[in-house]
């Protein structure tokens, strides 16, 4: 880890009444961490493996009642094609299939 202070400067004190020699020393202030050592971080990235995605109820429109929708995530890379999951329907009151939408 590197030092929080970059220099130390020394210096003695002469006291003619009493005789007697104080030293002390100044600090100067912090350094600053060279670019090197400091962690860059950029406005931009990359898109990542893991979307987020919509899934919405199927059979709810078919019934007439309000779909249901989560949130969630999948791998890019795992799963390319649209997810389809069993998912709680509080309108309907069970279970029913949920499909990935845009």
């Amino acid at each position: 880890m590197q030092s929080s202070i970059c220099r130390v400067q020394g210096a003695t004190l002469k006291n003619p009444l009493l005789g007697n020699t104080i030293s002390y020393r100044v600090a100067a202030a912090p350094c600053r961490p060279s670019t090197a050592s400091r962690d860059v971080v950029t406005m931009a990235r990359k898109k990542g493996i893991r979307l987020i995605v919509t899934v919405e109820c199927t059979e709810a429109k078919g019934e007439g009642a309000p779909p249901s929708r989560y949130t969630t995530q999948k791998n890019r890379k795992n799963t390319p094609d649209r997810l389809e999951l069993m998912k709680y329907n509080p309108n309907l009151k069970r279970h029913t299939l949920h499909k990935e939408i845009k």
